[in-house]
């Protein structure tokens, strides 16, 4: 996820829980009609959709593979990047790795440098144009042989961030890695859209709907099957109210992008302080999260999960530390990614996202809430906090197509608490009092109303 990582591994080449939904007697205003203890061990039924995993970068041997496995799984990832594999590195620990996640249920992204379009450069400007491609196209297919047939194996990384002198070679990498097992999927992941100066020259593009346009171009030209990006400033310290703007402005870019083009949306989200971002904490994950799934993301990866022993750049409180022990972020992490897989991913999986709006205020260029469009309208309860909520309330398709809703508090620092008025099918005349932390979701269907 930051380009020194890259830099680094290029070198070497060369060389709910608290939330009240409770059922409450009021007069209901007119609305006219319109039509026990949380398991460790994640579900590896494949119908479930939604993927947890983490930015990893250490290599392998570096960590005992039954002590990582054992790490993911208390910390509800489903879907690990592996430890980094190199040409001198000793396959068996590969295998002892994937075996111990066959073990555990769960599948991984493959770190294998052969297969990164970093390695295509750096083969290019070593052997030429056309021999480079081929000796390419030789360490993929040896990478395939090695771990491609291994049934943890859900796909390869590809890379990360190509900028605009690097496009051509990220599309070609893509496709190459993509096309050796179209069994597997292959994975890249992107940089977020900017409003900053440099974001023009480092993209090649202008704008929002630049950048849409050029997304879209790379996964008809490579046959991506997920979209990912990474996004951080839902953490700064400084100027909050703008960069929560801006992580919605990714949201939206990003999962229109994936609608367009019937890919999957993953997002990177913070899980270390670095720079000018905050280390989160139990509400930070949360709200990251839930927000995150309540805008169509389907998978999300966590930046990064063990500390480097290189620490640059204010890097601390990784969920692991660099003495191989669990943080505080980590038991914060593992709590909310443990409460979101127990209470929403079996749920939600069934679901078919449809849309979001937002209500209270509108982040991001997203359309505000209208109920006069929807099967719901929300209320504030006003003897208890006097500023309106502010809300991202999603409209999903259950599985036999009728409309339910997720809502989620987007608020950083206060609970919430309003009514919910239900109309039509879902149970019409009904109303919910509801209490959201911050980030905390709640579900709404024909059925009534679920939040844990």
């Amino acid at each position: 996820m930051k380009n020194h990582l890259l830099l680094f591994t290029f070198l070497l080449f060369a060389l709910f829980p608290f939330i009240g939904c409770d059922k409450v007697e009021i007069d209901t205003p007119v609305i006219p009609d319109d039509e026990e203890e949380t398991p460790t061990k994640p579900d590896p039924d494949p119908d479930n959709k939604y993927y947890i995993s983490m930015w990893n970068y250490l290599p392998l041997g570096e960590r005992s593979e039954v002590d990582a496995v054992k790490e993911w799984v208390d910390c509800g990832i489903n879907l690990p990047m592996s430890f980094e594999y190199y040409w001198w590195t000793d396959k068996s620990l590969m295998f002892k790795l994937l075996d111990e996640c066959a073990k555990a249920g769960l599948k991984v992204i493959v770190c294998d440098e052969r297969t990164t379009f970093t390695r295509l450069i750096w083969e290019k400007q070593d052997k030429g144009e056309e021999a480079g491609l081929e000796e390419f196209k030789k360490g993929v297919a040896d990478a395939m042989a090695d771990f491609g047939s291994h049934p943890a194996v859900y796909g390869f990384h590809v890379g990360d961030e190509p900028y605009a002198d690097q496009w051509e070679d990220a599309v070609t990498a893509f496709k190459i890695v993509q096309e050796a097992i179209p069994s597997l999927t292959a994975f890249i992941n992107m940089l977020p859209y900017g409003e900053d100066e440099w974001f023009p020259e480092k993209l090649g593009c202008e704008g929002m709907d630049g950048y849409k346009d050029k997304l879209i171009d790379f996964i008809n030209r490579s046959g991506a099957r997920i979209i990912s990006y990474d996004y951080y400033g839902q953490c700064s310290y400084v100027d909050k109210e703008y960069y929560q703007d801006l992580y919605m402005k990714n949201l939206n870019l990003f999962s229109y992008v994936a609608r367009e083009t019937g890919t999957k949306l993953f997002v990177t989200l913070l899980s270390v302080g670095h720079l000018w971002y905050e280390v989160p904490d139990e509400d930070d994950f949360r709200w990251q999260l839930y927000t995150a799934v309540a805008h169509g993301a389907e998978g999300v990866h966590w930046f990064q999960f063990y500390e480097l022993d290189q620490p640059s750049a204010s890097y601390r409180d990784s969920p692991i530390n660099r003495f191989g022990e669990r943080t505080q972020t980590y038991e914060d992490l593992s709590y909310i990614n443990r409460s979101f897989n127990l209470n929403f991913a079996e749920k939600l999986s069934e679901c078919e996202f449809m849309a979001v709006s937002h209500y209270g205020k509108a982040y991001g260029r997203f359309p505000e809430f209208n109920s006069n469009n929807e099967l719901i309208d929300i209320q504030l309860k006003q003897d208890v906090f006097k500023d309106t909520p502010e809300l991202a309330v999603t409209k999903w398709a259950d599985k036999d197509g009728k409309i339910c809703y997720t809502i989620v508090n987007m608020g950083r620092e206060l609970p919430v608490n309003f009514y919910v008025f239900c109309k039509d099918y879902l149970n019409r005349g009904s109303h919910y009092e509801v209490w959201l932390a911050p980030g905390q979701m709640v579900y709404i269907d024909k059925e009534g109303i679920y939040n844990n």
